[in-house]
C-alpha cells in the first residue's frame, strides 16, 4: 500500500484492531459525540482538570511554545488540536518551515487546526528546572499538563456539560518521537480523573527504543551550576558551546539556522542546552523508558493509534533508527501504522515536507 509521495505503508490487513480502549482519555476506533459526552460523568472534575492538574503533576515546568492558529479560521471549535515536539539539541523553530503557508487557498488539511509547536524542558526558551527532577515522567507530565491547558482556550470551548473535547495528534520529531510515546504511555496508565482533551494518535518521525550512548560528551563551564542559555554576543555563545564539546561547524551552523539568535534587547540566546542534552542522553534516550513506553501502549492495546515514519535515506544525515529496534516494535505493535519516506533525511518534515504533509493530512482526516 502507498500513501501518497511513494510511501510505503504496512498492510493494516495482517493486524486488523482488536480492542477498544477503556481508558476515557484515549481515542476509540468510533468516537462519536455521544461517546464524548459519556465520558464527561463527572463535570466537575473536568471543570477543574484546567486549573488543578498543573499542581498535580508537581515538578511541571511552563512550556515556552507557539501557536499557529488554523487556516483557514473555523466558524466553530475545532475537532482537533496538534502539538510539535522537536528532537534534541532544538526547539519549536524546526517545525515552523512545515507549519509556515502562504495562503489560505493553498494550506494543506493539517493547518486546517491550531497548532502548537512547544519548546521541551531544558531546550529553546523552557527552563531547565531542577536537574534532579528531568526525567521521562517530568517531560511527559510538561506536555500533559499544557495539552490540559490549551484545550480549554480560545479557540476551543471552556469546559461544560455540552462541550466535546478537542481529539489531539502529537507529533514528535527524533527524541520528541520518543518523548511522544512517552505521553501516550502516561496518559494510558495513569490517567486523571477526566483530562478536557482526547489522546487520538501519535505520529513518530525517525525514532526506535533502543537504549543509546551520546557519540560525543558535553561539559559546561558552570557545572554543577545550570547552563547560562543567554551571552553578550555571538562569538561568546559559539565559543562556550565549543568548549561545552559541540562540532565547531555544526555550532556555526546553529547561527544560521538560528538556534543561536540574537534577541530584541540586542544580547544572544542559544537554544542548545549541553546540559538537556546530558540529562537527554541520561534519562531518555540512554534509559530503558522507550521500551516500557512500548509495553505500556501494547498493553492497553492502544498501538493501532501510533504512526511511526521511517527515513529512508542512508548515511550520516538519513535515518538514524535501529533495523532491531525497529523490527522490535513492529512485532510488539501490532497494528501500528509504519511507513517509510523513501531517500529522507532524519528530519523528513524538512527534507521531505511534502510526502511528510501528505502522511499528516491522512492523519488528521482519519482523526476528525
Amino acid at each position: 500500500n502507498l500513501y501518497p509521495g511513494g510511501v510505503a505503508k504496512l498492510d493494516d490487513d495482517l493486524f486488523p484492531p482488536t480492542h477498544t480502549p477503556h481508558n476515557p482519555n484515549l481515542s476509540t476506533p468510533c468516537f462519536t459525540q455521544s461517546d464524548s459526552l459519556s465520558t464527561l460523568d463527572n463535570f466537575a472534575a473536568l471543570l477543574m482538570a484546567s486549573f488543578s492538574f498543573a499542581r498535580a503533576g508537581a515538578a511541571s515546568i511552563p512550556l515556552h511554545h507557539v501557536y499557529l492558529p488554523p487556516v483557514p479560521v473555523p466558524p466553530t471549535p475545532p475537532p482537533v488540536l496538534l502539538l510539535y515536539i522537536h528532537g534534541l539539541d532544538s526547539s519549536h523553530t524546526t517545525w515552523l518551515p512545515f507549519l509556515d503557508v502562504d495562503d489560505d487557498a493553498s494550506a494543506p488539511f493539517y493547518r486546517s487546526f491550531p497548532s502548537y509547536a512547544v519548546d521541551l524542558r531544558g531546550h529553546g526558551e523552557s527552563a531547565l528546572g531542577e536537574p534532579s527532577l528531568f526525567s521521562p515522567e517530568s517531560v511527559a507530565g510538561d506536555l500533559v499538563d499544557f495539552l490540559a491547558d490549551v484545550s480549554t482556550k480560545p479557540p476551543f470551548s471552556p469546559p461544560s456539560e455540552t462541550t466535546v473535547p478537542p481529539k489531539v495528534v502529537v507529533c514528535g520529531h527524533s527524541m520528541g518521537g520518543r518523548v511522544a510515546m512517552l505521553v501516550a504511555a502516561k496518559v494510558c496508565a495513569s490517567p486523571p480523573p477526566s483530562l478536557p482533551f482526547v489522546l487520538s494518535r501519535i505520529v513518530v518521525e525517525d525514532m526506535d527504543v533502543k537504549k543509546r550512548t551520546p557519540p560525543f560528551s558535553v561539559t559546561w563551564s558552570s557545572q554543577p551550576s545550570a547552563f547560562d542559555r543567554s551571552f553578550s554576543s555571538s562569538s561568546s555563545c559559539v565559543d562556550e558551546l565549543i568548549k561545552a564539546g559541540y562540532e565547531e561547524k555544526r555550532v556555526k551552523d546553529w547561527v544560521v539556522d538560528k538556534r543561536i539568535r540574537q534577541k530584541d534587547d540586542g544580547s544572544w540566546w542559544s537554544d542548545v542546552n549541553p546540559q538537556a542534552r546530558s540529562l537527554s542522553y541520561e534519562r531518555i534516550l540512554g534509559s530503558d523508558c522507550g521500551e516500557e513506553a512500548m509495553e505500556t501502549i501494547r498493553e492497553e492495546e492502544w498501538q493501532e493509534n501510533v504512526t511511526l515514519v521511517v527515513a529512508g535515506g542512508s548515511g550520516p544525515r538519513g535515518t538514524v533508527c535501529d533495523k532491531e529496534s525497529l523490527e522490535k516494535m513492529k512485532r510488539r505493535l501490532r497494528g501500528l501504522d509504519y511507513l517509510v519516506v523513501e531517500a529522507a533525511g532524519h528530519s523528513i518534515h524538512k527534507t521531505h515536507k511534502s510526502e511528510f504533509g501528505g502522511i499528516l493530512d491522512l492523519v488528521c482526516k482519519q482523526v476528525s
